[in-house]
């Protein structure tokens, strides 16, 4: 049983290279939707206006790289960055007409990564899901102290409303 968990684990980390040497061959411009700046547009495509703490918070990042993230963003023209109407002390994000533009092109490149599912059929890609949640409820239960379902709720609640478009953002 060791050596089959073994070999489990070293197809894992292949998979993980070439998902990552995909990622790179179709995603080489900055707008990857599953890294930083594509991140940002990703999320501000489903919610055009968002506060930078709530933005900060989705990302799972510390509020100076968010910070860092959000200014190159808005020297790019992708979004803009105004004081709340409610409260002048709160950030509002909001998604420029170029970053909308901008977040259009990635959903093809993103739609082309899913297709290394496309040998399996609809029975084996569910339990292949199955699978891919208890292993990663495994993971989360090693790290206690991050909270992994509250930012997962908070993502589904974020996708439910944009239904047609979570096929993209992958967290």
């Amino acid at each position: 049983m060791d050596n089959l968990k073994t070999t489990v684990h070293e197809q894992l980390q292949q998979l993980q290279m070439l998902m990552h040497r995909t990622m790179l061959t179709h995603f080489r411009k900055m707008h990857n939707p599953h890294r930083g700046q594509g991140r940002v547009l990703a999320i501000l495509k489903m919610k055009p206006e968002i506060s930078q703490k709530e933005l900060t918070y989705l990302l799972g990042m510390s509020k100076q790289a968010a910070v860092e993230l959000i200014a190159k963003l808005e020297k790019s023209g992708y979004i803009t960055r105004e004081p709340s109407e409610e409260d002048k002390r709160v950030m509002t994000i909001k998604l420029t007409e170029a970053g909308a533009n901008a977040v259009i092109n990635t959903d093809e490149n993103a739609f082309e990564a899913t297709r290394m599912f496309d040998c399996l059929n609809d029975d084996e890609l569910a339990k292949f899901s199955e699978y891919l949640k208890r292993i990663i409820k495994q993971y989360e239960d090693q790290f206690p102290e991050e909270d992994f379902e509250r930012r997962r709720r908070t993502m589904e609640n974020l996708l439910f409303h944009h239904r047609d478009d979570h096929h993209y953002l992958m967290f």
